[in-house]
């Protein structure tokens, strides 16, 4: 008996779903096609019920514009709240959508830890207590992180930088071993959505983390456009982080006098790649927009919302015509659990899901981290919860603080 390959099999049954029904809300076409697709929010708005009808029957995935930064969550220094974000994740558990971590480390809304980071070791126990903090706190809520938030735009004058140039490899030391397996690790940043200067630095700073054995699943590109959108250059960008094993997320999307073929440029450039895997508007509609209220970036208009029809029909459209066989392999590029992307993340597509939670959790490192007791179980989310820290000294990870 001839067996099709996994994807193979996959696309045929998802080409044959196809054939009979498309989607009539982005949410249930992005569900389709393998990716996320979200907004950023706030506790205030999710309370409000036309917002919140509009917003969680089109997004499957919901971030905090800015309750979870470091001043949010961490002031003064020592003393912590998540109201704000514990509102937003409630609203998302009970309408079934997942949720990004915005985040631990910028230098910009830390106003409480920029007294108290001095030098080295003052700067590293400052990270090292929050992370440890709002980490352990919103551990099993939050489905990707962004452990660092414009770091490489944020230069030597950053308050981090005190800790040392390597401070970035900390931060995502210190969050992988405060969440585990509980969440993608992202460096995010703005201004390099496409090939560039800025994009090229970062993807030898991917390549560098690698190779130093430092934790990361993923890089977001923020994707504060302007119109006209350069797909192909931008798609072109997605596909080089893909060659490493990278997960890509469209983080902070908003498109000034954005038009709807704007909005189908964007979305395909996703699509075509099967490492892109979270699609994310900075707001809702452009009344919630940090830019302003007319500036014609987003999906809806006013207060409540008001869907722009064309925009949301082009979105749609590119989503229901998603490749089967790229949507495919991003399910089963998605359900590989945190930890284990890195450049050999790509030969493990095909292996059964029930043993890919053992695999190196440092990226490329020959280092174990994690081993999987016997017959333990991967949740709906792709992670394994049950996964046993490996004894005894760990080579190349000493840049974790202690």
């Amino acid at each position: 008996m001839t067996r099709l390959p996994l994807f193979a099999a996959a696309a045929l049954s998802f080409s044959a779903s196809l054939a009979w029904s498309q989607a009539t809300t982005m949410r249930d076409a992005a569900d389709a096609a393998g990716l996320n697709i979200g907004i950023a929010t706030n506790s205030f708005n999710v309370s409000n019920s036309a917002y919140a009808t509009a917003a969680k029957g089109q997004f499957n995935l919901v971030v905090c514009e800015n309750e979870m930064k470091f001043e949010s969550t961490e002031s003064p220094l020592g003393s912590f709240k998540y109201s704000g974000g514990d509102a937003v994740s409630t609203f998302a558990v009970a309408n079934k959508m997942k949720m990004r971590g915005h985040n631990f480390i910028w230098h910009s809304q830390s106003t409480s830890a920029s007294s108290a980071v001095k030098d080295r070791a003052s700067g590293l126990t400052v990270m090292r207590n929050h992370i440890e903090a709002v980490g352990e706190h919103f551990k099993t809520k939050i489905y990707e992180w962004d452990v660092l938030n414009e770091t490489y735009s944020g230069g030597t004058g950053s308050l981090w930088y005190k800790i040392g140039a390597d401070y970035t490899d900390s931060a995502l030391s210190i969050s992988r071993r405060v969440l585990g397996t509980s969440g993608y690790l992202y460096s995010n940043d703005y201004g390099a959505d496409g090939v560039n200067s800025k994009s090229t630095a970062i993807l030898a700073i991917a390549k560098k983390w690698q190779d130093n054995n430092v934790p990361l699943d993923g890089i977001g590109f923020q994707c504060h456009l302007n119109s006209p959108i350069n797909r192909a250059d931008i798609s072109k960008n997605i596909k080089r982080f893909g060659d490493l094993g990278l997960r890509v997320s469209l983080t902070e999307i908003d498109i000034k006098n954005a038009t709807a073929a704007d909005w189908t440029a964007l979305v395909g450039a996703c699509l075509e790649n099967f490492n892109c895997v979270s699609f994310v508007t900075w707001g809702l509609s452009d009344a919630n927009s940090w830019i302003g209220s007319n500036c014609g970036c987003l999906l809806y208009n006013g207060s409540p919302p008001t869907a722009k029809d064309a925009m949301i029909k082009a979105v749609l459209d590119a989503l229901n015509g998603a490749d089967p066989t790229i949507s495919a392999r991003r399910k089963a590029f998605t359900a590989i659990p945190p930890g284990s992307l890195g450049p050999k993340a790509l030969n493990v597509l095909e292996r059964p899901l029930s043993r890919r939670g053992s695999e190196y959790i440092f990226g490329a490192s020959p280092v174990r981290i994690f081993s999987t007791p016997q017959g333990a179980a991967i949740d709906v989310m792709g992670r394994n919860r049950n996964l046993i820290p490996v004894s005894g000294n760990l080579p190349g990870v000493g840049i974790v603080p202690q």
